[in-house]
């Protein structure tokens, strides 16, 4: 089922889910009669539908629930800390000190935070992370280069601020017969700052594949960022803007900047340490806050507050990697391209998907031919050119490398402690361990090159 973006039917999509509904019914109560090729019988395939990926706004269609308002956060329920900024007519998501420890010195800050102290805990739970990275990305590259439209800071804003009784300083100068002023704030760039940043992404080099082409995402002459897509915003967010900001904001806002990205890079990781994910749900917690220091109440939309509930999603969902939507992109953008007759986009889409399955299948059945005036794939020239040597080491260096792979493995941590009981019955100590406690060896392979997209 297509439907196309400007004419998508919003909260009436449940007249298209309606047949999907009967059926799912059908597949879960009854089932249909299948054929098994393999064991040559047949069998009642029974189907339920586990979750859907969507982004935020889509979510609310779905589900019926309303993701804009005071209650916007589908965890928080009725307990979402919200306010409706009198001059900006906007509501923002702020009150994370909610998710502090109860002896934590934030909570009894006034001045830096909405002027009052807090006391309420955190409410009990009741989100994509894609979609939250990317608002998220583009809310803080708007309100630092000061891009019209995408920016958080404005007059509005501060006059916000003025009215909550916070950053008073930072309230619009208005002179009689001219232009309203705005004070510079921490997260402020200058022109030049403006210039060092572009300037840095502009020249950044990356592997082919490895995102899109930063160069022609920045326009220098307006000093700005333009057409960022989801991936370009997730790469930014990964690595490119801790680097693009250094040296350019005050050291507070700068770290508070990088603690956020490096919360961003360690949920997204393929690995993640259940242990861990506690001490995520702290550190987040406590950047948020930060950002509620520098940064003023238009900033805090509920895109930024779901990002403090994206570590209990996966304590229950599991890593985020194998949840996102880009592989779905990714597939919708091949859809896409199959598209030839715009009045016909399901019929275009058939065509070229049955023709694509006859030449795999093709190429797999002469997969072992071989082609006569077909140049060679990259994997074949690469094997051409590689090769290797076998390089001696010296015994400091075989135990600097070994001692660090120790100390970034999990299964060793416990026997990284000094008082940890080393007498263990034999049984117990696992194969990886006993693998891990041998010497390497002295020889290293030494590889002319490395290939990374062709090259």
């Amino acid at each position: 089922m297509l439907i196309s973006g400007p004419r998508q039917p919003g909260h009436d999509i449940d007249i298209y889910l309606a047949t999907l509904i009967e059926d799912l019914k059908m597949l879960w109560e009854e089932g249909v009669e299948c054929f098994d090729g393999s064991r040559e019988e047949t069998f009642t395939l029974q189907a339920l539908l586990l979750w859907t990926i969507n982004d935020f706004p889509a979510y609310g269609n779905l589900s019926g629930y309303s993701v804009k308002g005071y209650f916007a956060c589908p965890i928080c329920g009725e307990n979402t800390c919200s306010k409706r900024l009198e001059h900006g007519r906007k509501i923002c998501y702020m009150g994370h000190r909610r998710f502090l420890p109860q002896a934590h010195h934030f909570r009894k800050q006034k001045k830096v935070f909405n002027g009052e102290a807090e006391h309420v805990r955190a409410p009990k739970p009741l989100s994509d992370v894609m979609h939250i990275e990317k608002n998220v990305c583009k809310s803080l590259i708007g309100t630092l280069l000061n891009i019209p439209g995408k920016t958080k800071d404005g007059e509005n804003a501060r006059l916000d601020m003025v009215a909550m009784g916070i950053r008073e300083s930072l309230k619009p100068v208005s002179e009689e017969g001219k232009r309203t002023f705005l004070p510079a704030a921490c997260y402020t760039l200058s022109r030049s700052g403006k210039k060092q940043f572009c300037s840095t992404l502009a020249g950044v080099k990356v592997p082919t594949g490895y995102s899109s082409n930063i160069k022609s995402l920045v326009q220098m002459k307006d000093l700005k960022l333009i057409n960022l897509k989801s991936h370009d915003c997730h790469t930014l967010m990964q690595q490119l803007l801790p680097v693009a900001i250094h040296g350019v904001l005050p050291k507070e806002v700068r770290n508070t900047i990088i603690r956020l990205c490096y919360f961003f890079n360690s949920i997204c990781s393929k690995i993640i340490d259940p242990s861990k994910l506690q001490q995520l749900q702290d550190e987040v917690v406590v950047t948020l806050c930060l950002l509620e220091k520098y940064f003023p109440p238009a900033f805090f939309d509920v895109m930024v507050h779901l990002t403090v509930h994206l570590p209990r999603e996966i304590k229950l969902c599991g890593p985020v990697w194998l949840r996102w939507m880009y592989s779905m992109e990714i597939y919708m953008k091949i859809l896409k391209g199959y598209v030839k007759n715009r009045h016909r986009p399901e019929g275009c889409i058939i065509e070229c998907y049955i023709a694509e399955e006859a030449v795999e299948f093709c190429s797999e059945y002469l997969a072992n031919a071989r082609t006569i005036g077909v140049p060679k794939g990259i994997e074949e020239r690469i094997e051409s050119r590689s090769g290797f040597k076998v390089i001696p080491t010296d015994y400091k260096t075989l135990c600097e490398a070994h001692y660090y792979v120790l100390q970034n493995t999990t299964v060793v941590d416990p026997y990284m402690n000094i008082e940890t009981e080393l007498a263990q019955p034999e049984n117990t100590i696992s194969q990886q361990i006993r693998w891990l406690a041998r010497e390497p060896k002295r020889e290293v392979l030494s590889y002319n090159g490395y290939g990374i997209g062709g090259y």
